[in-house]
């Protein structure tokens, strides 16, 4: 049975003669549902070459080795004085020096031993390991993921990143420049699941009373949660007041917003932005309204898996929030900004699966 493979592309270091491939049935290394199961990585090592060029190997590894990555720049404006040798005095110059703002740790290196050669130097009586010739070999592997393992990520100027790799003691070839190490390379993508979360409702209400009738429009806005992901979207019922005759809005506004807070070096960089948004015109209310000049309708905001999950770690943190704007215009009275903080998270299915604490 052929096992599928990574896409050459995935490969940082790569050779035609040694590859991954991935387990039985799975289309990926990944195995389990990190934060909600058992989770692992699992694949195979496969190693080809000819019979008249036998690799000489004295031990093969694989290892899972994970990256927390940030990196940005910022040009700063300095000044220092120069001396004028024509006119013998100094002047003031300015110019741009480019700093760098940088963090890189390793946040996970297990390893595992796949194969190793039984020949001892000297006919055993020695611990040395002398290589063996290897011209096929098919190794497989499993690697277990610790239970807090963020999940791979790729933002603006940061990242999360992991690897497969595969590391062979081998005989030196002077001949060739061939050292005593091979490795192989593989990007391997991690994905953390929650469950479905626990109702946490959510309020705002201004609908009948002193500020709503000075506004001249009352609401009454709700969320049943405040985690959302994929088969949980952002539902938002949403239910408007018009309490005077003139009252009129330039625009209804429900967004997602997503900050990405970044720190290297000492130094701190936020980026922000909306990611979703649903918006209802002022001119459509008249159009819409009961006889009671009352509104009311329900926002869905999915495609939540096409977002940055929420991530709280020091160097990269993610977060979310749920910002609902009523808009009156220039002239109009003061525009009703509400927000609240939400997680987004990977939510699956785990109707299939058993919790890691269960009975």
């Amino acid at each position: 049975m052929t096992l599928l493979q990574p896409p050459k592309s995935a490969y940082s270091k790569a050779s035609q003669k040694i590859w991954f491939t991935y387990a039985q049935n799975a289309n990926c290394f990944q195995q389990g549902l990190l934060g909600l199961t058992d989770s692992y990585i699992a694949g195979n090592l496969y190693l080809r070459f000819p019979e008249a060029e036998p690799l000489k190997a004295k031990r093969i590894e694989v290892s899972i080795t994970g990256t927390e990555y940030v990196h940005w720049t910022e040009q700063v404006l300095r000044t220092r004085c120069v001396y004028d040798a024509s006119t013998n005095t100094y002047r003031t110059v300015t110019y741009y020096e480019t700093i760098h703002y940088l963090h890189e740790q390793q946040i996970l290196n297990r390893s595992l031993l796949l194969w190793e050669s039984k020949s001892l130097k000297d006919n055993g009586t020695s611990n040395k390991k002398l290589p063996e010739k290897i011209t096929k070999m098919n190794l497989p592997f499993q690697l277990s993921l610790p239970d807090d393992l963020p999940p791979s990520m790729n933002l603006v100027v940061g990242r999360i990143y992991y690897n497969v790799n595969a590391k062979i003691k081998r005989k030196r070839n002077f001949w060739k420049f061939q050292g005593s190490n091979k490795s192989v390379k593989c990007s391997c993508l991690i994905t953390r699941y929650s469950p479905m979360p626990m109702p946490a409702p959510v309020r705002w209400v201004e609908w009948d009373n002193s500020k709503a009738w000075k506004r001249g429009v009352g609401y009454n806005i709700s969320m049943a949660y405040d985690t959302f992901g994929p088969g949980n979207p952002i539902i938002v019922k949403l239910a408007l007041k018009f309490l005077k005759p003139d009252s009129k809005i330039k625009e209804l506004f429900v967004g997602l917003k997503e900050y990405n807070l970044f720190r290297a070096s000492g130094a701190t960089k936020l980026n922000k932005g909306y990611v979703k948004e649903r918006r209802i015109l002022g001119n459509q209310f008249p159009k819409i309204l009961n006889a009671k000049n009352e509104w009311s309708s329900v926002l869905r905001i999915d495609a939540l898996d096409k977002v940055s999950w929420t991530t709280e770690r020091y160097h990269i943190n993610v977060y979310h929030k749920v910002k609902i704007k009523i808009r009156f215009g220039i002239f109009g009275p003061k525009n009703v900004n509400l927000e609240r903080k939400v997680n987004i998270e990977n939510i699956a299915n785990v109707s299939n699966y058993e919790y890691k604490n269960s009975e």
